[in-house]
């Protein structure tokens, strides 16, 4: 049997360039263009353990569990939440300083998703839009530098 795997979005579009880019602030337009930009659809309720609320300390949950490097902390309390049927994991996105972007870990099997996957496919595709490369600049001071 294959081990639990996840699969990592963000609520806003936001989150998952910082997610992407995380403190290489100075990028190639390469870095930009090479990337796409996908909605997903999830067809149902999902019940997500929310550790974005002040109400999972008595839970064992601080800020340090998405911030920390070292993802053994973050793995064991998704391997436990899962076990308890939960599908998936709300949370802080780890390169936001002001914890305001909200990423998801979308829990399913490990490796790459075989033709019967839980996950629908991206509903849209496209390039990163002009309008997120800019905001992503104003918040966070990201630059896109021409290629040499």
């Amino acid at each position: 049997m294959r081990g639990l795997g996840a699969c990592y979005v963000t609520v806003e579009p936001l989150g998952a360039f910082l997610e992407v880019f995380r403190t290489a602030l100075e990028l190639h337009v390469s870095d930009v263009s090479d990337r796409v930009l996908s909605e997903l659809r999830l067809g149902g309720d999902l019940r997500l353990a929310n550790v974005c609320s002040r109400r999972a300390l008595p839970f064992g949950v601080t800020a340090q569990l998405g911030a920390d490097g070292d993802y053994a902390g973050s793995q064991a309390f998704a391997a436990a939440v899962a076990g308890a049927g939960f599908n998936g994991v709300r949370w802080w996105v780890r390169h936001d300083p002001a914890q305001k972007l909200v990423g998801v870990a979308l829990f399913g099997p490990a490796g790459a998703p075989a033709d019967a996957s839980p996950w629908p496919p991206a509903h849209t595709s496209g390039p990163l839009p002009d309008e997120l490369v800019v905001l992503a600049g104003r918040a966070f001071g990201y630059r896109v530098l021409p290629e040499p």
